[in-house]
């Protein structure tokens, strides 16, 4: 059983269903919008949502949308989108699963692309590195446990306490 520590981060909604829930099999994913991160993370995450700033990780037009919730890195893989942002609508396009060393595949739980408003788009990113500030704070990722004596030994070995 593998245990992931609770994160607090704002996920994204298509239509009002969750791109953590339909994106990828992959569990553990997360948005860069996460509390876990650095806070100074979070600020050039919103720029790169909003096209003023490229990933550096990715192609020249492609924005990472979910990452690893342990670490973030792409290497762990990622969902991430090609980014159009026109003057009265953003767009996503082009869902890949990418990690960096593997040919990106398709993610077909995903639509061919999803249209945003611009100014609804942007209204909604603007406010979003206080939104994350006010999240709790996530639980440690390792949860530090009381010894309990001499109780731990080899299976085949007896007990002398």
């Amino acid at each position: 059983m593998r245990r992931h520590p609770q994160s607090h981060f704002l996920d994204f909604l298509i239509d009002g269903v969750s791109l953590v829930s339909t994106a990828h099999e992959q569990d553990n994913l997360v948005t860069d919008l996460n509390r876990d991160w650095v806070p100074d993370a979070v600020a050039p995450a919103v720029e790169t949502l909003l096209g003023r700033r490229a990933s550096p990780d990715l192609d020249a037009g492609r924005v990472p949308l979910l990452v690893c919730g342990s670490c973030g890195d792409l290497a762990c893989g990622a969902v991430t989108a090609k980014l159009d942002v026109g003057t009265k609508e953003v767009t996503w396009s082009e869902f890949r699963w990418e990690n960096g060393y593997e040919g990106p595949e398709p993610i077909d739980s995903l639509p061919d692309q999803v249209r945003f408003d611009r100014a609804q788009y942007e209204a909604e990113l603007a406010d979003a590195v206080h939104r994350v500030a006010t999240l709790p704070e996530s639980e440690p990722r390792f949860l530090e446990r009381p010894r309990r004596g001499r109780h731990l030994r080899w299976p085949w070995k007896p007990r002398k306490d």
